[in-house]
């Protein structure tokens, strides 16, 4: 999905299994993203796996729980 954030909602409509992939607008959001993987996984219980896309603007996460 090509997004200027990735939101909590994003990643909460990610399914156990599915991949989420956001390509993003700049580094700061790349990392902002990370920030709300790390977030809810901590706040949630959810856990992702990151998936190495090659791209530096773009970021994937499987969901595994």
């Amino acid at each position: 999905m090509v997004t200027d954030r990735v939101t909590r909602d994003d990643i909460r409509g990610i399914s156990v299994g599915q991949m989420g992939v956001f390509v993003l607008p700049n580094e700061k959001a790349v990392e902002s993203a990370r920030v709300q993987f790390a977030t809810l996984k901590r706040l949630e219980g959810m856990e992702f796996e990151r998936v190495e896309t090659g791209e530096r603007l773009t970021i994937a996460y499987k969901r595994l729980k």
